[in-house]
């Protein structure tokens, strides 16, 4: 029943359009936040990922060919992991996009949040945080109800430290990847065709940190949103 009254005030108050209730705004605020992370700390990544193109390709066309309609392993790891940039670069930027448009207009994309709310057992945590979060909104304050306070407090606990954990990981792995690339691509500049069980090895793991980074970029990402607009995860998900 409570979620059905949050779920009706959040509905109502949409659908007047009046930004006078102190409480909405700072729910659609920090859903706002959430996207403007997102959009900032994606385009960052943006970024990265089209130099790395560039530096890739860049490489690709210095590197010779051992031999006509025949790539080197240098060439073929060039090639590869342009590819993978230009991917991962143009997904990135198209979530970014998405999330500019809401952050433009983000009326559309809080209602489709406040749809989405579950409906949680009577006299559950859930129950609590959706019923003082009803409260909060009737009453217009500007002061969010210390239940609310104490749920976004336990979010950021752990959010805010997997983010700093993520962001170095991400750096640990990248520079890892890196030697390790360089490695492979100094062998096999010396003897490509007689590579031993060394070698497969650095590709293998070299070809996980490549995965790992990738993973570790999503994971800060949506830790960093987390850790900066907490009240949005908090209402969606306790």
């Amino acid at each position: 029943m409570n979620n059905n009254n949050l779920q009706r005030t959040l509905s109502k108050l949409i659908q007047s359009g009046s930004r006078s209730n102190p409480a909405m705004n700072t729910l659609i605020n920090d859903y706002t936040t959430y996207h403007i992370v997102l959009v900032v700390v994606g385009g960052f990544f943006v970024l990265i990922f089209l130099l790395l193109s560039l530096f890739f390709w860049t490489q690709l066309k210095r590197t010779p060919q051992a031999a006509k309609h025949k790539w080197t392993f240098e060439k073929k790891t060039y090639f590869s992991l342009g590819a993978v940039s230009i991917v991962v670069g143009l997904l990135i930027a198209l979530i970014v996009a998405v999330n500019a448009t809401t952050v433009l207009n983000p009326l559309p994309g809080f209602s489709s949040l406040v749809d989405s709310l579950g409906t949680p057992k009577a006299g559950t945590q859930m129950d609590k945080l959706y019923q003082a979060c009803n409260t909060w909104l009737q009453s217009g304050s500007t002061h969010i109800p210390s239940l609310i306070q104490s749920k976004i407090d336990e979010r950021l606990a752990w959010q805010r430290p997997k983010a700093i954990i993520s962001g170095m990981l991400l750096v640990v792995f990248g520079a890892l990847g890196t030697c390790l690339w360089r490695t492979l691509l100094k062998k096999s500049q010396v003897r490509e065709s007689t590579w031993g069980l060394k070698e497969r090895a650095l590709l293998v793991f070299g070809a996980a940190t490549i995965t790992f980074s990738l993973l570790l970029v999503v994971i800060f990402v949506a830790n960093m949103q987390g850790a900066f607009a907490p009240l949005t995860l908090t209402l969606a998900f306790g």
